[in-house]
């Protein structure tokens, strides 16, 4: 379908500057930067959701993080959300998913703060979200008031909440009980019909996807699956996942082929690509009517997911249509993060 015209609306309010951007692949880190910082749209406050900054112990020292709670009642959970930037841009100010997702999801949101590229490559940002997956694992109970906690991020965020999730494993780890990756980079070589459609391009350059990777790598070919986890050897053991992905991006195909890589290792997977929407998209939740459905949509798979209890519903969606990840978990009274799962299912919205 045509660019939905609430995303165009939203895209043509951003401040003029951010067309300077278009060229980013052009440009070193610290220009990137300069042009970015007054022209990023920052986070606002959500009703109903307190802020509490704190320090995260991390591999280099301490690291910032922002906690996000819902005040209406106790959290019932604890989410670690990793922030978007390619890898190089943004921080805490501009992360605009995190307080709508603790008001929509119930839950503590754990926003961190991770060192960027290209003054500190791959894996230094892993590093650092691995070691806040540690520490939110370890004061889940305090932070969220049950010990069960997801993980997840947008763009390269959902890179690094995917690699993290990884490194979990084979380090044996924190088992989060869902991972959410929106429009995640998974492939620094992936060849695939969204990274050469021309209308997606007049969105986002596949050079500057190209750049992104190259501050965070340098030369190197990305095959480690830590850096591009669609290059894992094996996905079995990892958790569920919700992956999120939208039609006017040029991330769509390769978060679409991660979805689909973990449905045939067996892990439970829900795919929904949002027509009409462009990367990021859920930034401008309050103008998107699709973004605040797929914050809503999040929020409540994640309330579901750390739940202790998970009523068996079967595999028939509550609409009688193809199961969400919601249903997928409700049919398993364990975590299947080491064990695999039920089949994926695959939505459009």
């Amino acid at each position: 379908m045509p660019l939905h015209p609430q995303a165009a609306a939203a895209l043509a309010k951003l401040p003029s500057v951010w067309r300077d951007v278009e060229a980013i692949d052009t440009m070193t880190a610290a220009k990137a930067r300069a042009i970015l910082a007054n022209a990023a749209t920052r986070s606002v406050a959500v009703p109903g959701v307190a802020i509490e900054d704190i320090d995260v112990p991390g591999p280099a020292g301490p690291l910032r993080a922002r906690v996000y709670r819902p005040v209406d009642a106790a959290p019932v959970g604890t989410v670690l959300w990793i922030r978007g930037g390619g890898f190089v841009l943004g921080s805490l100010d501009v992360d605009r998913v995190s307080a709508p997702l603790a008001r929509a999801s119930g839950c503590a949101v754990v926003s961190i703060e991770y060192r960027l590229a290209p003054e500190h490559p791959f894996p230094a940002p892993l590093e650092d979200c691995y070691a806040a997956l540690g520490w939110v694992a370890e004061h889940a109970p305090a932070l969220g008031g049950a010990a069960a906690i997801a993980i997840g991020g947008e763009s390269a965020g959902g890179n690094l909440a995917a690699a993290a999730a990884l490194m979990a494993r084979d380090r044996n780890g924190p088992e989060p009980a869902l991972q959410v990756l929106l429009y995640p980079m998974t492939a620094r070589a992936f060849d695939g019909p969204s990274r050469r459609d021309p209308e997606v391009a007049a969105l986002a350059r596949t050079e500057a996807i190209d750049w992104f990777w190259r501050q965070y790598l340098g030369e190197r070919e990305g095959t480690d699956p830590l850096a591009c986890p669609l290059c894992a050897e094996t996905l079995a053991g990892l958790p569920p996942a919700l992956v999120i992905t939208a039609e006017y991006d040029v991330l769509r195909d390769e978060g679409e082929a991660y979805a689909r890589r973990l449905e045939q290792e067996g892990i439970a997977v829900e795919l929904r690509r949002y027509d009409g929407m462009h990367h990021a998209f859920v930034d401008a939740h309050g103008a998107i009517d699709a973004a605040d459905e797929c914050i809503a949509h999040v929020g409540a798979a994640v309330r579901r997911a750390v739940s202790p209890a998970r009523a068996v519903t079967g595999q028939k969606s509550r609409t009688g249509c193809t199961p969400t990840i919601d249903d997928i978990l409700s049919t398993n009274d364990t975590r299947p993060a080491r064990r695999g799962g039920p089949a994926s299912t695959e939505e459009r919205s």
